[in-house]
């Protein structure tokens, strides 16, 4: 049984690369949301399930600015950004969901953009779970944590926008909670998955397992 259950918590933390995750972009002056494969609206689905969702904008000197989320004029959700935002974060509550025979999970997502320099001092942000990136002379690696610790063995889905998404690849991070490096420039859409095998209740219904899912938008510009 514990070897059953172990398998079941593998399959739930595999970010496979068609997943569709919560991600956050800035577009002019809003801030806006979307679920699916890029940070982009899907012309074909409305991102219910990136409804909840809470986000702070954090400007250069470190103010924090709560932003209200209003359904977009589209298939996305938006935020009026206070001026010059450094990095926009938030938590998105997805609940519980059960897919066939798989045990019921709550899922939360994490999704944060950096607007600007990706390799700036302040953009790391959520106390859960975060995606930083890391110059390593012309490439870049992306450093996942945990309440400020790194996560080793750590599944990441790194993709870039314009690209295919059969092209993003799935990579797992080291010791020292890095992935490897990636020479690409242009804006990268990377996703990384940790489950916890945490049993209880959420909104009413009963879950096994927590899925903890941070996303991250930035744009790495060429040297």
């Amino acid at each position: 049984m514990r070897f059953l259950g172990a398998l079941a918590l593998a399959a739930l933390a595999t970010t496979a690369a068609h997943a569709h995750f919560v991600f956050v972009y800035v577009d002019g002056g809003d801030a806006k949301v979307v679920f699916g494969h890029h940070a982009a609206p899907d012309p074909d689905a409305f991102p219910t399930r990136a409804e909840k969702t809470t986000l702070t904008a954090r400007d250069s000197a470190g103010k924090e600015t709560p932003l209200v989320l209003e359904k977009g004029a589209g298939n996305f959700f938006r935020a009026k950004l206070p001026a010059a935002p450094v990095v926009v974060y938030g938590t998105t509550e997805s609940g519980v969901a059960q897919k066939g025979d798989a045990p019921p999970v709550l899922s939360w997502y994490y999704p944060k953009v950096i607007v600007g320099d990706p390799f700036a001092a302040n953009v790391a942000a959520g106390k859960v779970m975060d995606i930083v990136p890391v110059r390593d002379g012309g490439k870049v690696h992306f450093r996942v944590s945990a309440a400020g610790k790194a996560l080793p063995d750590v599944e990441v889905t790194v993709g870039m926008d314009g690209k295919e998404e059969a092209k993003a690849e799935t990579v797992k991070t080291d010791a020292a909670g890095l992935t490897p490096g990636f020479a690409g420039h242009g804006r990268y859409l990377v996703a990384a998955r940790r489950v916890e095998a945490k049993a209880g209740e959420f909104g009413g219904k009963s879950y096994t397992a927590v899925r903890h899912t941070a996303t991250l938008v930035c744009d790495v510009p060429g040297r």
